[in-house]
């Protein structure tokens, strides 16, 4: 059970690193600076030499080019990232449900051993019932017989119980850690639902915010062909 929640406790790490490779405030300022950028070079006074201003754009939009190809990689790492943490949980929460059928053999195993020692205990009791009867047909005197009866009752209750009270003790242990197991299965598929969700989602929101910033990129640099024909 502790491997359980050492589980609960790395998922939660590992969601806090992913969750800070993906902040929105980051994305955001990578989205404001790439913007600033463009207004600054579109505001730019018309140079005197030709040549040279086409030069400064040229440079200027390589730089920027680059800067798109780095956060592209960066995108890409996260994804990456991403993607191993999700084979991760799901490899987790395989396990887990291994663990969890493995317990419910273990507990079907020890009912049946329950169940084979219960019909053995019946069986010596019925033999020592019919032992008293045959006893019962002997002369015996009020008082022996009685003593007889006391001996024979306490020679099989005193094992009987002890052994019932282990058998019990067991079950009730088995079914205290299954019912832990169960419990922690439940909340681990829960956990790895939403983090599924939540990387969905965030990856929706980096390629939506990918394809603006890429709209945006190929308005400010114009058409195809644009450059040369200059």
């Amino acid at each position: 059970m502790a491997s359980g929640r050492e589980t609960s406790h790395t998922f939660g790490e590992h969601s806090l690193e992913v969750n800070s490779l993906l902040d929105p405030s980051y994305l955001a300022q990578t989205s404001a600076h790439l913007r600033s950028a463009m207004e600054a070079l579109s505001n730019q006074p018309a140079p005197l030499n030709a040549g040279v201003g086409l030069c400064e754009t040229d440079t200027e939009l390589q730089k920027m080019l680059i800067d798109e190809r780095m956060r592209c990689e960066h995108h890409k790492t996260n994804y990456q990232t991403l993607k191993a943490e999700h084979t991760r949980l799901q490899d987790e929460y395989t396990k887990a449900q291994h663990d969890l059928k493995r317990l419910l053999m273990d507990k079907q195993s020890i009912q049946e051993k329950f169940h084979l020692l219960l019909a053995e205990l019946r069986g010596e009791l019925l033999d020592k019932t019919r032992e008293q009867e045959e006893l019962k047909m002997q002369v015996l005197t009020p008082q022996k017989l009685e003593l007889l009866k006391a001996q024979i009752q306490q020679d099989l209750e005193a094992p009987m119980r002890e052994r019932i009270r282990r058998q019990e003790e067991e079950a009730e242990r088995y079914r205290a850690e299954y019912n832990k197991l169960r419990y922690e299965h439940t909340f681990l598929k829960s956990e790895i639902e939403h983090q599924k969700e939540e990387s969905e989602r965030i990856l929706d929101e980096k390629v939506m915010r990918f394809e603006a910033e890429r709209a945006m990129t190929t308005d400010s640099v114009g058409p195809p062909g644009y450059v040369a024909q200059l």
